[in-house]
């Protein structure tokens, strides 16, 4: 029997395949999930997850699905390729699941792809707000939130924000900032 075959490597053959599979499913919902399975407490208006944040847990999967893999050959340089591989999907992971938006009745929480801290926000330090009208190119209207500190934080008014936007705009009147339409 060829030692390939054996049933301790098979296994890493089927890992390697179910991790592939299941990571291109979950690229399309994983940092979603996550996001609202964590932050989706008390006063939430909206949370939003960038689509980096997808294809980066799309990676992950397939870095997860190759570390398999490479565990299965025999050889250093495959062992060593492997935990290369699942080294990197661990960063990618960490990257994908910390780069959200959140809205809350008490403050506005966003962290971006490679911050190591959200930064919070008082709807208080807001000094002003857009509303991009979407065109051909672009299917959602986008919010631009003009933070004091000169950083822009843009919110896509997507259905879950539609049904939001009335308590958005109810925080933002009541901080006195009324947004302005722009064209893109």
């Amino acid at each position: 029997m060829n030692p390939d075959f054996s049933e301790g490597n098979m296994m890493w053959i089927v890992l390697s395949v179910i991790t592939f599979i299941t990571g291109l499913i979950l690229a399309f919902i994983g940092p979603n999930m996550l996001h609202y399975l964590f932050f989706s407490y008390g006063d939430v208006i909206t949370i939003q997850t960038p689509m980096i944040s997808n294809i980066l847990f799309g990676a992950f999967g397939l870095l997860l699905s190759a570390f398999f893999f490479f565990m299965y050959k025999e050889g250093k340089v495959f062992k060593g390729a492997g935990f290369g591989a699942l080294a990197v999907a661990l960063i990618v992971l960490v990257l994908s699941v910390t780069n959200y938006s959140i809205l809350r009745e008490e403050k506005i929480i966003h962290n971006d792809l490679f911050s190591f801290s959200a930064d919070e926000y008082a709807w208080s330090e807001i000094e002003g707000a857009v509303l991009l009208k979407q065109n051909e190119e672009v299917e959602h209207d986008t919010l631009i939130l003009k933070m004091s500190n000169g950083e822009d934080l843009a919110f896509h008014r997507n259905g879950q924000m539609q049904s939001a936007f009335p308590k958005i705009d109810g925080m933002l009147q009541s901080n006195g900032i009324i947004f302005t339409f722009e064209e893109r």
